[in-house]
């Protein structure tokens, strides 16, 4: 008897196993254990939750079972939920997952955050809005070493101007080493695409000695990944462009020895006529360095996207060297499809050729794109590399952000000042040689103009700048003076015929406990001069500001930007911007782009972004995250950057030389994404015109409203929501495709 159970023990290792699903760590995750009280077992209010108040079990609503967990909401703060601490491993990651449903949050939002025993862990795409069915949320946190404890608080956040609506929340779920199998694969698929990770990588070649491949403009190659697997086979790199339009792509190289001094050689493109070498530039694609990031997802170490001057660069063995290649259609080029090929050089010797064909249709975006942008900047922040004066490093960050559509200076400029014998005198001669500059020699069509006093950072109203140097806003002294200078300031832009260009930049990202005050400041500026257009980054939802300012930089989430505020806003005139453009690289790519295809369907009139020459405390080619900024009224707090925020321009390398040669700041891969963007919104812009114009002529009663319901109806199928999107570069690139030949049609038909 013995012997057969010992046989039977010993073939137990050759049966096939079945991988068990962890455990959910969780009590009561479906609130179907109920205290005495009628409360979910295992749950309490936490910091802001009130059970059997703001928050309780609901009996009549449920995903699963019979029960889940309702929170209301509190306007201006916080409702909570908290489940029963869970003992953690250090250094170990946990896999969250919630279904959330929400219910009239027109400026609220859902959300659920890990609190440890160091604090609290926000998930990216954690929050819901609006009114949503049961809704599946996914994320992942990686515990420190020092963390000991977590567990899940299911959240709201509501405006104050928020009324009413409610948040279900059902099937808690927090796992240990990986989700159940159930779930595994939607996260798998959830994480590939959060990557911006597609299969657009084409072959063009594989030879022993030389592998040439390409990819889009969004994908990021790095030097030591090879080609991806799910490359294809192609005969040429087809892409599509309007003429005057630049269209981007990468070309790689893999060599099986070391190469140096590659270069790219441009070849005519033949069709119905010719592109010259000229309309193709190219750029070797360098290293950053991510030294750190916010998000545990991003990749560390090398990191693609300073755009290089072309210049020939070393290819090393059994890595990929890449460059981005841009055609641009002349403006007089025939429409149809043109064929050639871009040289691989090493030496001066051809070592490669990349086929490719080009599709130019037939119309041409404007030279100066529809879609208006203020991009802010510094010179002085070139300052530790570029010893040359401030106006002529400004000039050349003027340049280089003309060269990808950018046409408005997000530099605040002001017109400096000083009381004499109680008068105002103005000093315009330093200020107009700049916006003469912007507006006359590159067409820059928007500048903000200060003084901007302060806000931004969360530190209250008190610590503002002062004004001329001495003079503290609303107080006596300069309520007495300020109109009247903004009177001048009025004046003098209306003599030089750029008022409508100028955007009076006073406070930033106001708190709701000193609206009154900023409204104080716009009042002063209008008091002055009324035809000053005041701007302002806040939701329109706060209705103190309706009236004093015209142009709205909208913060381009929910529950900020909330359309019914919005369309008041725009019936009554105001211009409705959008804030803050994508830049981090911790985000795909596509996301900076598809944020135009947005605006799109918003109906925009143009974008902010804040900043892109943020070195703080920082060299961009070494370590391309800023260094926390210190917020809050005591600046007890920190403001954490991504990887790459607020850094879209590199300071030349040859500024590094001995003795400096001065240059202008190099691009990157990003900020040609955010052109492309800016493209892909001239497109849309053109449809909805030409949709406009016919639908006028058939006698629609509001032919813009059909036509901008037309765009938002293609772009829909992009932009799931603000703030959701299609990530899939492919589809991206069919829907612009199938716009251009709406465009084509539309123009012949007349």
């Amino acid at each position: 008897m013995m012997r057969h159970l010992l046989c039977a023990l010993l073939l137990l290792p050759c049966l096939p196993t079945v991988a068990q699903d962890p455990p959910n760590l969780v009590k009561n995750p479906g609130f179907e254990q109920l205290s005495e009280a009628g409360f979910a077992a295992d749950w309490r209010g936490g910091e802001f939750g009130k059970p059997k108040a703001n928050v309780d079990t609901d009996t009549t609503v449920a995903r699963t079972g019979q029960n889940s967990m309702r929170l209301g909401v509190n306007p201006g703060s916080f409702v909570t939920c908290a489940a029963a601490p869970i003992t953690c491993k250090p250094e170990t990651t946990y896999y969250v997952c919630w279904w959330a449903r929400t219910q009239d949050f027109r400026q609220c939002r859902s959300y659920l955050f890990f609190q440890t025993n160091t604090g609290q862990r926000v998930f990216p795409d954690a929050d819901q809005y609006g009114t949503q069915d049961w809704t599946l949320h996914m994320g992942a946190y990686t515990t420190a070493a020092d963390e000991t404890w977590l567990h899940p608080v299911l959240t709201t956040h509501a405006m104050q101007t928020q009324q009413g609506g409610a948040a279900w929340f059902d099937d808690i779920g927090v796992y240990e080493a990986g989700f159940p199998l159930e779930l595994q694969a939607e996260w798998d698929k959830r994480l590939r695409e959060s990557r911006g990770v597609f299969d657009t990588a084409i072959v063009l070649s594989r030879e022993p000695e030389l592998t040439v491949w390409s990819d889009t403009l969004q994908a990021r190659i790095y030097p030591e990944d090879g080609v991806p697997e799910t490359a294809r086979d192609a005969e040429a790199v087809s892409v599509a462009a309007a003429r005057g339009e630049d269209e981007f792509f990468q070309v790689a190289i893999i060599p099986d020895t070391d190469l140096t001094d590659v270069s790219v050689s441009p070849g005519t493109l033949s069709g119905p006529g010719e592109i010259q070498p000229d309309a193709v530039r190219w750029w070797p694609v360098g290293y950053t360095t991510v030294k750190e990031a916010k998000s545990q997802t991003m990749r560390l170490g090398r990191t693609p996207d300073p755009l290089l001057d072309p210049q020939p660069v070393a290819a090393p063995a059994g890595q990929n060297t890449s460059f981005l290649i841009g055609i641009r259609p002349p403006r007089d080029a025939a429409a149809g499809t043109y064929t050639g090929v871009i040289a691989i050089q090493a030496e001066d010797s051809v070592i490669a050729e990349v086929p490719v064909s080009v599709r130019v249709f037939g119309f041409e975006l404007p030279e100066d794109p529809v879609f208006r942008t203020l991009i802010t900047f510094s010179a002085s922040s070139m300052r530790p590399w570029d010893k040359r004066p401030l106006p002529e490093i400004e000039k050349e960050i003027l340049r280089v952000l003309h060269d990808h559509g950018i046409r408005g200076n997000g530099h605040t400029t002001e017109v400096p000042a000083k009381i004499e014998d109680g008068n105002v005198v103005c000093d315009f001669a330093t200020f107009d040689a700049g916006v003469e500059f912007a507006l006359n020699e590159l067409n820059y069509n928007a500048f903000f103009l200060g003084p901007m006093f302060g806000g931004g950072t969360g530190a209250g109203f008190e610590k503002h700048r002062k004004w001329t140097g001495d003079i503290s806003p609303l107080s006596d002294e300069f309520n007495r003076h300020f109109p009247d200078y903004m009177r001048h300031v009025g004046a003098h832009l209306r003599e030089k015929g750029w008022l409508d260009n100028a955007y009076v930049y006073l406070w930033d990202e106001p708190e709701a406990d000193y609206f009154d005050k900023v409204v104080q400041l716009h009042e002063a500026a209008l008091a002055g001069d009324p035809g000053l257009k005041i701007w302002l980054t806040t939701s329109p939802a706060h209705e103190v500001f309706w009236g004093n300012v015209k142009a709205w930089s909208v913060p381009f989430g929910r529950p900020h930007f909330d359309e019914q505020s919005v369309e008041q806003r725009r019936a009554a005139g105001d211009e409705i911007w959008v804030y803050n453009i994508p830049s981090a690289l911790e985000h795909p790519a596509q996301t900076i782009r598809l944020w135009f295809w947005q605006a799109a369907r918003y109906d925009a009139v143009g974008a902010q972004l804040w900043n892109v020459t943020f070195y703080r405390d920082i060299d961009p080619w070494e370590d391309i995250t800023p260094k926390p900024y210190p917020v809050g009224r005591t600046e007890g707090h920190f403001y954490v950057y991504e990887a790459g925020q607020a850094v879209m321009l590199y300071p030349n390398p040859s500024l590094k030389q001995d003795p400096p040669v001065p240059g202008p700041p190099l691009s990157c891969l990003r900020l040609r994404v955010l052109q492309k963007g800016i493209d892909d919104f001239g497109y849309c812009a053109m449809l909805r015109d030409l949709l406009e114009k016919k639908a006028r002529a058939e006698g629609v009663e509001n032919p813009h409203a059909a036509a901008q319901a037309r765009i938002a109806e293609i772009t829909g199928r992009l932009v799931l929501d603000i703030g959701r999107w299609n990530l899939d570069t492919s589809q991206m690139q069919a829907l612009k495709l199938s716009i251009a030949e709406e465009i084509e049609r539309l123009l012949a038909d007349g």
